[in-house]
């Protein structure tokens, strides 16, 4: 009997002891051979044998690396790893039946106790290994994050257990610090079964990536620095006891050493970017595998060298490509800092654009050559630089034809060529090595701020054009016929004028010398370097108010207001407009067609300045209640430049704004 039992313990039935397909076993006690505590003890230590038959399963089942999956079964070398581990932490319990087996042949009268005295203590450790081989089968659990299930029970369990799940789960790590090992010092990523936080990504999972990031205008803490897109992190991969920081200098690292190899021009090995040090981090990464258990605050270190190393080595090729000389190019064009181009480039671009509602490439770049070189600007410097236009979506809606005035027309037009204006985007061919720093995300960012201040920039040049065409005309000149027209553009000249101040002092000079400055007294780091033009970008955006949607939208309405009242100024050259009845011309066929044009404009001129009273209080209102709640000093001089004779303070709109407490809720 005893030795039916010892066959059973090894998960091999009998006659007596039979298994069933739930890990549970049936004692065929027919004959009554067997006495009542006979059969508890036997239960108790079959029980133990039930842990053991079901680990033995799983281990036979995932001890072999499968190349595919197409059955439904899971694979991988971390599941491989995680059956070998088990395997043998059950070890033991073999073992101990086999030293039960060798006294019984010694001893045939062995009581049945000795055998449930030499079992029983390995129950607990058996039981946790079977609940948590179990939970990984039942949720299916795959690749790094078998990592995590096994980090909770060996954080969860105490004593003899512990012990036992801190060197199964140390067993696996190593699966981990081979890969580790691969990518952070050879740019090699061996995950056969993607099981790796850091993994190949699809072109459509880059596209989708980079959207979300130019959404944003954010920093991206993932990606960290972004510098390569064909590899990227996924979140949901890393362990919950590895920080995502430490993934992320995980990403950086590699990426970094696939720059190096894309040149190929510079040797990663010995003396290198590593410097000679390549067989001390080596030892680093191995010596992570020799621990007796994982530490988090071991791997964070081994992690923080190496990027240290690489950063450094990154920083010095980059310096040494001219970044200086690149951030002055790209705040030349993408903020507009070379005044004199886009002086000589609004007048020729803006009638292209209003007759081509899809311009081609090639001739916006010869717009742009010619504005150039009428301002004696570079070849070299703007050969770098390609001006794009990039169409909006299709749209489902259907025009509808109207018999319309030829002024409302006109104004379609208006809005139509400035939709056109919004899709202008510029392109920078960065050279090796700033692509890293200047990638496409990057690059995006610069043109939603170059958008907005492209637009900013053309409402001042048409303001300033419509000056230069009132002074020109005789009859805009004469006392009274264009009061109202000179007193429009007049405000709207000094709102403009005081946001483009503010744009182009308060906001960009003073944030790209402290960029400069960031990187020229930073320090060898190119990971502070890459955060300093990060923070550089979001800063600027959101000065420029790009992360605000009221203040976004108030603005956006501003310049539309602009633009429609130098349509009408212009469409209404020859016909004085003010608050007095003017002299209509004669009742001729011809007459009544100006005599309408007459009362059109007159009305419309009206409507104009309501709207720009409107939007005008609107917008200190809000940008006072942004400085009431959040206290920004370059929000504060904007203000001040705005209200300088208390003109809005001191504006019955605005008090009326004060009075209902418009927009309350957006602001919050």
């Amino acid at each position: 009997m005893l030795h039916d039992l010892l066959t059973a313990l090894k998960g091999c039935g009998g006659d007596m002891f039979v298994w069933k397909d739930n890990y549970t076993f049936q004692i065929s006690n027919d004959l009554g051979l067997l006495h009542p505590c006979e059969v508890a003890i036997i239960e108790e230590a079959m029980n133990v044998a039930g842990y053991y038959k079901k680990l033995t399963l799983f281990c036979d089942s995932h001890d072999i690396v499968r190349v595919n999956a197409d059955d439904g079964k899971q694979c991988g070398v971390y599941l491989c790893s995680l059956a070998w581990s088990v395997r043998r932490a059950t070890q033991h319990f073999l073992n101990n039946v086999v030293d039960i087996e060798e006294r019984l042949l010694t001893n045939p009268s062995l009581p049945l106790t000795v055998v449930l005295a030499s079992l029983k203590p390995l129950a607990p450790t058996l039981a946790v290994l079977a609940t948590m081989v179990q939970e990984i089968e039942d949720e299916k659990v795959e690749g790094c994050k078998i990592l995590e299930v096994l980090h909770k029970y060996a954080t969860n369990t105490v004593a003899q257990v512990q012990e036992v799940m801190k060197r199964v789960e140390q067993e696996v790590h190593s699966v981990l610090y081979d890969q580790l090992s691969h990518w952070l010092l050879h740019g090699l990523l061996l995950d056969p079964h993607h099981e790796f936080f850091i993994t190949k990504t699809t072109n459509k999972e880059a596209n989708e990536i980079k959207q979300m990031a130019s959404l944003s205008l954010e920093e991206d803490n993932v990606s960290d620095l972004g510098i390569g897109e064909e590899v990227s992190l996924k979140a949901e991969l890393v362990p919950s006891h590895i920080p995502l920081s430490v993934a992320s200098k995980i990403l950086f690292v590699g990426n970094a050493i696939l720059v190096f190899q894309q040149q190929g021009s510079r040797d990663i090995g010995e003396g290198g970017v590593w410097e000679g040090r390549e067989g001390e981090l080596e030892d680093l990464l191995r010596g992570l595998n020799e621990r007796d258990s994982f530490s988090l605050s071991c791997l964070t270190q081994a992690i923080d060298t190496i990027t240290n190393c690489v950063s450094q080595a990154l920083w010095e090729v980059v310096m040494g490509a001219g970044l200086i000389g690149v951030l002055g190019e790209l705040k030349g064009v993408y903020l507009l800092g070379r005044g004199e181009l886009f002086q000589a480039l609004l007048p020729t671009l803006g009638p292209y654009l209003t007759h081509h509602a899809s311009p081609t490439t090639s001739n916006l770049n010869g717009l742009l050559q010619a504005a150039g070189r009428q301002v004696l600007v570079e070849d070299t410097f703007l050969e770098k630089f390609t001006l794009t236009f990039t169409p909006p979506a299709p749209s489902n809606t259907i025009n509808s034809t109207t018999n319309s005035a030829p002024l409302v027309s006109s104004h379609s037009t208006v809005e139509k060529t400035d939709s056109v204006w919004n899709q202008l985007e510029v392109e920078y061919q960065a050279r090796w090595p700033l692509h890293c720093l200047f990638s496409p995300t990057a690059q995006d960012k610069y043109n939603a701020i170059f958008r907005f201040l492209l637009r900013v920039r053309r409402a001042q040049h048409r303001l300033q054009q419509l000056w230069m065409t009132q002074m020109r005309s005789s009859k805009h000149r004469e006392g009274g016929g264009g009061c109202l027209q000179w007193t429009l553009r007049h405000h709207m000249t000094l709102l403009i004028d005081n946001i483009q101040y503010y744009l182009q002092v308060d906001v960009l000079e003073s944030e790209h010398w402290k960029l400069v400055e960031a990187v020229v007294n930073g320090g060898k780091n190119y990971k502070k370097l890459s955060f300093a033009h990060s923070a550089f970008l979001s800063t600027v955006a959101a000065r420029c108010f790009l992360h605000h949607p009221v203040l976004s939208t108030t603005l956006s309405k501003l310049l539309a207001l602009v633009h429609k009242f130098c349509a009408i100024v212009e469409a209404d050259g020859t016909v004085g407009i003010s608050g007095k009845q003017l002299v209509r011309p004669q009742q001729t066929k011809e007459g009544k067609k100006q005599d309408l044009a007459f009362s059109l404009s007159a009305k419309e001129m009206q409507d104009v300045r309501a709207e720009l009273e409107r939007i005008a209080a609107h917008l200190f209102f809000v940008l006072s209640k942004l400085q009431l709640n959040q206290g920004t000093q370059h929000t504060a001089q904007l203000i001040m430049r705005m209200d300088y004779n208390r003109y809005y303070s001191k504006n019955d709109t605005m008090k009326r704004f004060r009075a209902r407490g418009e927009d309350e809720g957006e602001l919050r």
